[in-house]
């Protein structure tokens, strides 16, 4: 195996560290947090928490101050929506086959009507990341209901079903479904029937008021800080659930070990499964598995976005941590998140971090889990 600047990184770090990889994970993260003689530290806060059996670690770095500090998690939102869509799978009022314009009459003609519930869950549906009108809609702090009109108006990519290209809107449009069922929103729903249940008491979509002041403040320039508020008050089903890293230890070890609500126990099984079997990335509902990649639709990576070389496409290595089994699953965050589990360990890992970052196997997030999943 070639020696990377990563691996042979961490293993110095290892070897100072004897064979604890949760002490060197931990020394990662305290570098990053700290100060340097000239510098700011890289990274403000953090929290880690990680779960091998009945053995628990967690420690907040730097600003976070105390492990229960209340983050941003992005894009680890979406498997919390999916699991949304599939309680209402378990009580019979969707199908994943169903077609997303049988509840939405607005999304329908140009391919639409093909694209079911499945595909909207596991990024098949045909659906670019995003609108192209989305930095005029947030420069006037638009509602989610322009956002969802503006997606009924976009092309799709290519047939749905015929390929995975990672998506935000797909999750917009299961929110619009989920909210037309229940006739209740989306965030109360998740309330009652996800986070309750799982006593997930930190844990909400959006935040409010003086709530954004206490949560971990994201490391943004001047133009975006200006926007933090309207981001974290309209609650975006792709992205903008808050938690901490305790509450997220426990919505991971629940699909591991799944009894009682918020699913039956297959749902939750299902959920980690690769429903995207022949196609250009596997993928699980709402879930990344052990080699799904945030990739889209005949873009190739950036070297910016996954530290990709001539030499070395991350599209084609491991999702999550380097010795992470066949079964893992999980999700990265945009703002510095990362949230796994491993099913045949029974080890689970989340990292909230202040920093955004887009996913990178090179990053502090790819280097702590990397030794985490050493345990």
């Amino acid at each position: 195996m070639t020696l990377t600047r990563r691996n042979f990184v961490l293993g110095i770090i290892a070897a100072l560290f004897g064979k604890n990889p949760i002490q060197a994970a931990s020394h990662v993260l305290e570098s990053a947090t700290s100060a340097g003689w000239f510098s700011s530290p890289e990274i403000n806060g953090a929290v880690l928490d990680v779960c091998h059996g009945s053995e628990r670690y967690t420690k907040a770095y730097g600003s976070a101050g105390t492990p229960e500090r209340v983050f941003m998690i992005a894009s680890i939102s979406k498997p919390i929506v999916a699991t949304a869509a599939m309680i209402l799978k378990d009580r019979g009022q969707v199908r994943l086959e169903d077609s997303a314009g049988r509840f939405l009459h607005e999304f329908r003609g140009e391919g639409r009507d093909d694209v079911t519930i499945q595909n909207l869950l596991t990024h098949t549906a045909g659906l670019p990341d995003t609108i192209p009108d989305l930095y005029q809609l947030q420069a006037r702090q638009a509602g989610l209901v322009e956002f969802f009109e503006s997606t009924c108006r976009v092309p799709l990519l290519f047939k749905p079903g015929s390929a995975v290209s990672y998506s935000n809107l797909g999750v917009l449009v299961v929110k619009e479904i989920i909210e037309r069922v229940t006739a209740s929103p989306l965030k109360e729903f998740l309330k009652h029937e996800v986070f309750e249940p799982l006593q997930m008491s930190a844990t909400s979509l959006g935040l409010e008021g003086a709530a954004v002041r206490s949560a971990a403040q994201i490391q943004l320039d001047a133009q975006s800080k200006s926007q933090d508020a309207y981001h974290r008050q309209l609650g975006t089903p792709w992205g903008g659930v808050h938690s901490t890293a305790s509450d997220m230890i426990r919505f991971l070890k629940y699909f591991i070990h799944p009894a009682g609500p918020p699913l039956k126990p297959e749902t939750a099984q299902e959920m980690r499964q690769n429903h995207c079997r022949g196609l250009n990335q596997p993928w699980g509902i709402g879930w990344m598995l052990s080699k799904s990649h945030d990739v889209i639709y005949k873009i190739s990576p950036k070297w910016q976005r996954y530290r990709w070389t001539v030499f070395s496409n991350p599209e084609h290595g491991a999702a999550f941590g380097a010795q992470c089994s066949a079964d893992t699953f999980g999700h990265y965050g945009v703002l510095g998140t990362i949230a796994w589990a491993d099913p045949k360990r029974d080890l689970s890992m989340v990292l909230l971090t202040t920093k955004p970052v887009r996913y990178s196997r090179e990053g502090v997030l790819g280097e702590v889990s990397d030794l985490v999943s050493r345990l």
